[in-house]
């Protein structure tokens, strides 16, 4: 018996020979004991006539376990081969069923597959650097919350970069970057606008690349301040034509000359979840002190690499400790926390990318319950066939083996079409994209994503092939060589179990049927919300002044001031303001908002406020309505006057004029206060998706840093190339600028939300067709099965109206059943989609009770033709047929 158990885990070959050589000692010793030797004697005779008996078990082991290892392949291959064809011949003999259920498993895999390329890629792998997953992006958030309704951060100065690479120990490496767009002179004096990114030297390290040509940044360019630069391979390759030579030659940027040292290979780039790819690189130094007259530069972008087992929370925590214990936390200027963030963690599509992957999960589960069922009806009629083989002495391991071979067949050739499904739906995915999400251009099928494609098909196929083999040997060769193949109380357990499938197919539906209702009722609510302003015929113009030309506020400001008159000149302008920002971007202040009569804000304490800072003309430009007071007159830095509009003046004096009340923006405490002038209809600034009624100021234009100007066109008039000339005129040095309409850029903020809607309802309609094909596979082999019921109920008197209510209403109880399931399971679902609705609520009565009538109408649509089939039942042929 013990034998036999330890057999059961694989030949024994150590037992087999030591078997063999005891009996061969055995026989022997007999033999010698015959011949009058004792039984001592005879033993040890036997012994030394075998000769070294270790060194001979061992070599009879070896030869035993290499042919039993070969018996065993062999057999195992026969087995498998066997049941390959076997497979083959018994699903080609039902090709439509086998094609059905090939192409139901491709589109569940395939959409998976095209999902999980984006989220491998956005999400899992975000960034080529070497040992990504240690990468940390650094950013400072104010030390009492965010007023805005926004998540809002700013970038560290350099002297605190600095100091933190100096002393922070939980990193192997910070490094701190600025990327802005510049003007390159080229040699025919032609002026175009390039994308520049400042970097330190040990950047090129740290993304693992090397030159394609020449060298990289060195500490000596930084000590000795000189004018170097780096290109980008495609910028090299597509603006000098791949040319070498350029290497050692003199580039104009932004009225300076830079000596080419390098060319970077496309793997030296930026994060590019936030950044374009730059043309040209510029070493960044840390030691200067980077101020111009009246404010500092921006602060810098920071990626960086924690050291092994580092948390997250701990690094932060080691920066804010080394920024306390210095110099530079002893200004005025309020605190800021230091928080660090996975690169997945801010990318703008996170939440959608996390949305779309449970919805094709759903799918990929409706397909799977698709082929469950079908393998299921498929096996049903096969019973007497098993009960055949089962009676000819087949084992039920082997009956099992069988059937998991043709599933794991099904499962294959569903992984082949799923991979050209997921590859047709990527590269669609990729073509509809909205402008704002270019990082999904880089997405590709990768290594990782065959191997996951290639596992969920083996999961797929194994998870509804046991479910139907489970059924399959249930059942008793007895029973199944029966005349009609099946028992009642059989047929019904089966039964069941394809009701319960359709059931959840139909409640995981009704699921995504409700998220996408709910996500287009918020689109038709974002494209049809008045924003406050008239948006038509505005356009936004942005300028980029050189630091080193323009290197004061005043200068900046005279000359934007200057190019405004000038602009109002132009043909087909109808008017031109000056503002800090332009919709659907939004400006702010640091600091803490403290109205007159409140106590003092404590020490320390900072925040953002909604500011913009605007010309006089702005609301009339804008189309804003002034509801109380009167707009800006006095624009001296003096004069401290300003507007806000109904928003500001209801959260902080509700029903109460605001009209000659102070405040102020405390930041270092020796703010002024301002006085309140007018107040003004609210406006969504921000875009759509924005609450108009933030609370939102409006200061006077006196130095603006980064200006931006809106110009409104005249009716039927595209003053835009004339508008160019003007700016042309004003410094032939400029690079181009930048000119968006914003009615455009309003369209284009909400194209986020309106791709993921358009994907969850395309994935929803997919979940809808195969939720709808599995209740009419239901139904079509519900009527099969009871041709012979229906034909007794025809003879004896059952009308064509009494069969097809009988039919329609089980399959619009399978409906009902899962659409109520399913509604329960949206009210927690729709969690998800909280934060991506807009003027609809996640619990939207409207929104359920569409996707609920749509399931049941989808699900009477389904049974038409099972219907059709039962009152067309001949009596006579079903009774005869039986």
């Amino acid at each position: 018996m013990w034998r036999r158990y330890l057999r059961f885990w694989g030949p024994r070959a150590e037992a087999d020979v030591d078997d063999e050589l005891g009996f061969h000692i055995e026989m022997r010793a007999r033999e010698y004991m015959e011949r009058g030797m004792t039984p001592a004697e005879a033993r040890r005779a036997a012994t030394r006539r075998l000769g070294d008996v270790a060194s001979a078990r061992a070599e009879c082991i070896a030869i035993t376990s290499r042919r039993e290892r070969r018996m065993t392949r062999t057999q195992v291959v026969d087995a498998f081969v066997h049941d390959v064809r076997y497979a083959f011949r018994t699903l080609g003999r039902q090709k439509g069923w086998t094609a059905v259920a090939i192409i139901t498993l491709a589109l569940g895999i395939g959409a998976n597959t095209a999902v999980f390329s984006v989220v491998n890629a956005l999400l899992l792998h975000p960034l080529p650097y070497p040992n990504a997953d240690r990468m940390a992006l650094v950013y400072q958030e104010p030390s009492e919350g965010n007023q805005t309704g926004m998540r809002m951060f700013i970038n560290p100065q350099p002297s605190l970069v600095r100091l933190w690479r100096e002393n922070a120990r939980s990193f192997e490496t910070i490094e701190p970057y600025l990327a802005s767009d510049r003007a390159l002179r080229a040699t025919d004096g032609v002026i175009s606008t390039v994308r520049a990114a400042m970097v330190l030297p040990s950047f090129a390290a740290f993304t693992g690349t090397r030159p394609v040509a020449g060298r990289a940044f060195t500490d000596a360019d930084i000590a000795e301040d000189g004018r170097v630069m780096m290109l980008g391979e495609p910028f090299w390759r597509s603006r000098f034509g791949g040319d070498s030579s350029i290497i050692g030659k003199s580039i104009t940027l932004d009225r300076e000359p830079y000596t080419v040292i390098g060319v970077m290979p496309p793997g030296f780039r930026l994060p590019k979840l936030s950044e374009k790819v730059s043309d040209v690189w510029l070493p960044l130094d840390l030691r200067a002190k980077q101020r111009f007259e009246g404010g500092p530069l921006p602060g810098l972008s920071v990626i960086a690499r924690l050291r092994p087992n580092v948390a997250l929370a701990t690094a932060a925590a080691e920066l804010d400790s080394v920024y306390a214990r210095s110099e530079l936390s002893k200004g005025d200027h309020g605190d800021f926390r230091t928080r660090l963030a996975s690169p997945s963690q801010i990318v703008d599509f996170r939440q959608s990318l996390v949305l779309l992957s449970g919805a094709v999960a759903l799918v990929l589960l409706i397909a799977c319950g698709n082929v469950a069922h079908l393998l299921l009806a498929r096996t049903a009629t096969r019973q007497r066939e098993l009960a055949v083989r089962a009676a000819l002495g087949a084992s039920r391991i082997r009956i099992v083996r069988q059937l998991m071979t043709e599933s794991v067949l099904l499962g294959a050739a569903g992984c082949l079409g799923g991979l050209l499904i997921g590859w047709i739906g990527l590269n669609a995915l990729v073509a509809i994209r909205p402008d704002n999400l270019p990082e999904l251009a880089e997405v590709r099928i990768e290594r990782i994503t065959l191997l996951v494609t290639a596992g969920l098909a083996a999961l797929t196929s194994v998870a509804v092939g046991g479910l139907a083999a489970l059924h399959a040997v249930r059942h008793s060769a007895h029973d199944g060589l029966k005349a009609g193949s099946i028992g009642v109380s059989q047929s019904r357990r089966q039964r069941r179990v394809r009701s319960l499938l359709v059931m959840s197919e139909m409640a995981v539906s009704t699921v995504l049927l409700v998220g996408a209702t709910l996500l287009v009722r918020s689109m038709v609510h974002l494209q049809s919300i008045d924003p406050g302003f008239d948006q038509h015929g505005l356009y936004a113009v942005q300028i980029a002044l050189p630091r080193e030309t323009y290197t004061t506020r005043a200068a900046r400001h005279t000359f934007v001031t200057d190019l405004a008159d000038r602009v109002r000149r132009a043909s087909g302008v109808s008017a031109v303001t000056v503002a800090s920002g332009a919709p659907p971007g939004r400006s702010f202040m640091i600091g803490t908002l403290q109205l007159e009569g409140t106590p003092a804000p404590e020490a320390g304490q900072s925040g953002f406020v909604d500011f913009n800072s605007v010309q006089p003309d702005y609301f009339r430009t804008m189309g804003i309505r002034l509801l109380e007071g009167t707009t800006l007159t006095d624009t001296t830095a003096k004069s401290r006057e300003a507007v806000v509009n109904v928003g500001f003046a209801r959260k902080h004096w509700p029903g109460k004029s605001a009209v000659g009340r102070r405040f102020r923006v405390v930041y270092d405490g020796k703010e002024e206060w301002s006085t309140i002038v007018g107040v003004v209809a609210d406006a969504a600034l921000g875009g759509p998706t924005s609450e108009a009624s933030t609370p939102m100021i409006y200061a006077p234009a006196i130095e603006l840093f980064e200006p931006t100007l809106i110009v409104r066109a005249a009716p039927s008039a595209d003053p835009m190339a004339s508008v160019r000339a003007v700016i042309a005129q004003a410094d032939p040095n400029l690079s181009p600028p930048t000119v968006s309409n914003i009615k455009d850029l309003m369209d284009r903020s909400i194209a986020g939300p309106r791709f993921t809607m358009v994907l969850l309802v395309v994935f929803t309609a997919l979940a809808l067709v195969l939720a709808a094909v599995g209740l009419y596979g239901v139904m079509a082999y519900s009527v099969a099965q009871q041709t012979r019921e229906f034909g007794i109920r025809i003879a004896l008197g059952a009308t064509q109206s009494g069969i097809a209510r009988s039919v329609l209403r089980r399959g619009v109880v399978l409906a009902c059943a899962g659409a109520a399931a399913g509604i329960v399971g949206a009210f927690w679902g729709t969690r998800l989609l909280e934060q991506m609705l807009y003027g609809v609520g996640r619990s939207d009565l409207a929104s359920f009770t569409i996707g609920a009538l749509v399931l049941v109408i989808t699900a009477v649509m389904a049974c038409l033709v099972p219907m059709r089939r039962a009152v067309a039942v001949d009596p006579l042929v079903a009774i005869r047929a039986d």
